[in-house]
C-alpha cells in the first residue's frame, strides 16, 4: 500500500499513517487535497485506540467513538 503521499500542490493526499516515537501507530486515515477526509483512527502511545470516526468538509462528521486508555468506550456525536 502506498502511504504518506502529496498532491501536485504539496498537500497531503491519499492514505496516511504516522507513528509515535515508540514505534506504535499514532493515526491512520485519508487526506484529500490537504484535508482529512473519510474514516480515521487515532491511537494512544501504548497502541490502543483513542478515537475513530469520519471527517467531512474539514470537520468531524457523524458518529464518533472515543476510548480511554486502557480501552473503555465513550461515545460522542458530531453533526454538520
Amino acid at each position: 500500500m502506498i502511504k504518506n503521499q502529496y498532491n501536485m500542490d504539496g498537500k497531503p493526499h491519499g492514505y496516511w499513517e504516522e507513528y509515535h516515537l515508540n514505534g506504535n501507530i499514532s493515526y491512520k486515515g485519508n487526506y484529500k487535497d490537504g484535508n482529512r477526509h473519510g474514516y480515521w483512527e487515532y491511537y494512544w502511545s501504548n497502541g490502543s485506540i483513542s478515537y475513530k470516526g469520519n471527517w467531512k468538509n474539514f470537520k468531524p462528521y457523524g458518529y464518533w467513538e472515543r476510548y480511554t486508555s486502557p480501552p473503555r468506550l465513550h461515545r460522542k456525536e458530531f453533526h454538520i
